[in-house]
């Protein structure tokens, strides 16, 4: 059985709750870092494949950068399922000629998101609902690419999320941990010193964290169901 194959691009972005959620299942998984040595697998090595977070620009023009869009179309030739998470999400966009640029607004923290009617549809008996609650923490944003479903909507940053054939790309973070959360506002406590609407600062990111993680994790686990449904390791 192939390993579902997780990409991590800085040690502060991890898979957590995805892991804890593989782990659950008993499904097997690799972790790759884009900070090792080792060259990156290719397509046919692994069911499928995720995509996390940075803290740059899919547009750095960074060789690693290109080789894992150079990744993505090749799964997509392939019909190997592709989950691109915040960053994740933008290599998807771009590897199929969709724009990524700075968002109106930074957005950080707990924020409201809405499911179109072709998510609810696509979702199906999984039941996702109209609206949940997302932690989000991005200052950029990207343009579906053509032929791409919108999946999820948001009020600072519209687009929230698309399938593009193999590929599912949500802008928000599905994957952290209460532990991730207090690490990035440590790590990053500049950018939630001043607060705006799109952006909250650090009482406000914590608080209740347990809780709102919670309940996000009823949308986490759907999103992942509905994903590992795709690579075939839930029959």
């Amino acid at each position: 059985m192939k390993p579902l194959l997780i990409i991590s691009h800085v040690a502060n972005s991890h898979p957590d709750y995805l892991c804890e959620y593989l782990e659950r299942r008993q499904l097997p998984y690799q972790v790759f870092t884009t900070q090792s040595d080792a060259p990156l697998p290719a397509a046919g090595q692994f069911a499928g494949l995720v995509l996390l977070g940075a803290p740059l620009s899919v547009n750095s023009g960074l060789d690693w950068i290109r080789e894992e869009m150079a990744l993505i179309r090749d799964c997509v030739a392939r019909e190997v399922p592709v989950l691109g998470i915040c960053f994740g999400s933008q290599l998807i966009s771009k590897a199929f000629g969709g724009l990524v640029f700075t968002a109106p607004a930074m957005q950080i923290g707990w924020h409201p998101v809405t499911t179109t009617p072709q998510c609810r549809a696509l979702f199906g008996d999984l039941s996702m609902p109209e609206q949940f609650t997302a932690f989000e923490w991005h200052e950029e944003t990207f343009t579906l690419p053509n032929g791409a479903i919108p999946l999820f909507n948001g009020g600072c940053v519209g687009n929230q999320g698309f399938q593009y054939k193999s590929c599912l790309a949500v802008q928000f973070h599905p994957e952290v941990t209460e532990a991730m959360v207090r690490d990035w506002v440590d790590q990053y406590e500049t950018c939630v010193e001043k607060p705006t609407i799109c952006r909250q600062d650090r009482e406000a990111i914590l608080q209740d964290v347990a809780q709102k993680l919670a309940a996000m994790r009823v949308v986490s686990d759907k999103l992942f169901d509905w994903w590992i449904g795709q690579t075939g390791k839930d029959q």
